[in-house]
């Protein structure tokens, strides 16, 4: 007994770490982005292109070939992406010129497109059952692992040596993640090969993917223009926007160690509702926290501990829907994500223009209010039990 408790432990920080190196390489360029110019003789905006090829790519891997797992198994699909992510980390931190950084992030972005949504349905194959939330919400935790200490640690490497080193540090760890892959238990391929349009068919689906949307492009809005209005607004240096970050990042890691056990307790349907609700009442109470900047920074750690909830309850939900389907679901769901942060990106920057932050964060709580609508709605007409 406590050989498979250990076994299970073992295997989570496997996917943990998993997660946490795709979350390091979307985080890490941001806040070296200068150092990577000046190095590469070119302006920060063709550089940033590689952040947005990343993105882009990783939503086209999560859209098209998330099929592969059904085709040669769970645990061949993270040795084969995690072996390519690797190789495209490599290549970033070899890059001599923009056009090679964004090339090297596409091929990034394609297997992190496979991978994140490989690991997250692993975490049904290893959890003890009715663990599964909880375990789930571990593995995402991983995010804040990269949030909390990859992406610091990341640039303080840079700082010391140089923006390749920091590259260099992260496909490290990526490859000896990549090398854990291999431990984890062997999931045969399912014989029905499903297609992204029946993907799309399954029953619920639809609607969980317009509540992902929504609540992803209230958050990356935020999110986004969070650190400038520290920095010009409130006029607080880097490294205050920066602790602001690490707070959201130690609430969303709170929630995913200490409360799965509350979505396994309960339905994730019933638990999405309240959360949802929660996100736009914490969005509001932002208006006043916001400025003043130490209410902001405590405002920020509850806002991180109940997105994690919230992102927990929405994975759990596609993984539950259709197993044959559960990758390419979750796989349709990152795309969705990223869809969402693009979205943001270009709507939330006029809006921060001309309307300032505090627009941005009523825009997002009528965004998480009309998400918790359709949830309304789907039980007004029985179409789910809570």
């Amino acid at each position: 007994m406590f050989k498979k408790k250990k076994q299970f432990l073992f295997q989570t920080i496997i996917l943990l770490v998993g997660v946490s190196i795709i979350g390091a390489n979307a985080f890490l360029m941001s806040p070296i982005l200068s150092n990577i110019a000046q190095s590469l003789n070119t302006d920060v905006t063709k550089i940033a292109l590689s952040i947005s090829a990343y993105g882009g790519a990783m939503a086209l891997g999560g859209l098209f070939l998330t099929g592969l797992p059904q085709r040669i198994g769970s645990k061949s699909t993270l040795l084969l992406t995690g072996t390519i992510l690797s190789i495209g980390i490599l290549i970033t931190g070899l890059a001599t010129n923009w056009i090679m950084l964004v090339v090297a992030q596409i091929i990034t972005g394609l297997s992190a497109g496979v991978l994140l949504p490989t690991l997250y349905s692993m975490t049904a194959i290893i959890a003890p059952k009715g663990k599964e939330s909880a375990t789930l919400g571990k593995v995402i935790s991983g995010w804040s692992l990269a949030m909390v200490a990859g992406v610091p640690l990341s640039a303080f490497i840079s700082e010391l040596l140089s923006w390749r080193y920091s590259y260099f540090f992260v496909f490290i760890l990526s490859f000896l993640s990549t090398l854990g892959y291999s431990l984890l238990p062997s999931k045969e391929s399912s014989s029905n090969v499903t297609s992204l349009k029946s993907a799309f068919q399954v029953p619920m689906a639809k609607p969980i993917f317009m509540i992902t949307f929504l609540y992803m492009v209230s958050f990356y809005g935020i999110y986004t223009f969070l650190g400038s209005y520290i920095q010009q607004k409130l006029l607080y240096s880097v490294v205050y926007a920066g602790m602001v970050v690490l707070s959201y990042g130690f609430g969303f890691g709170f929630a995913g160690i200490f409360l799965g056990k509350l979505i396994d307790k309960r339905d994730s349907w019933e638990v999405i509702s309240p959360s949802l609700l929660l996100i736009c009442g914490i969005y509001l109470l932002l208006l006043l926290l916001s400025n003043h900047y130490w209410s902001l920074l405590i405002g920020c750690a509850f806002w991180g501990l109940i997105n994690q909830i919230a992102l927990n309850c929405l994975v759990s939900i596609l993984s539950k829907l259709d197993y044959r389907q559960r990758v390419r679901l979750i796989g349709i769901y990152s795309a969705v994500s990223y869809g969402g942060t693009m979205v943001a990106a270009l709507s939330y920057g006029v809006l921060y223009l001309y309307g300032g932050f505090h627009y941005i964060l009523i825009t997002s709580a009528l965004l998480c209010m009309f998400a918790f609508l359709i949830v309304y709605r789907l039980k007004r007409h029985n179409r789910i039990t809570l």
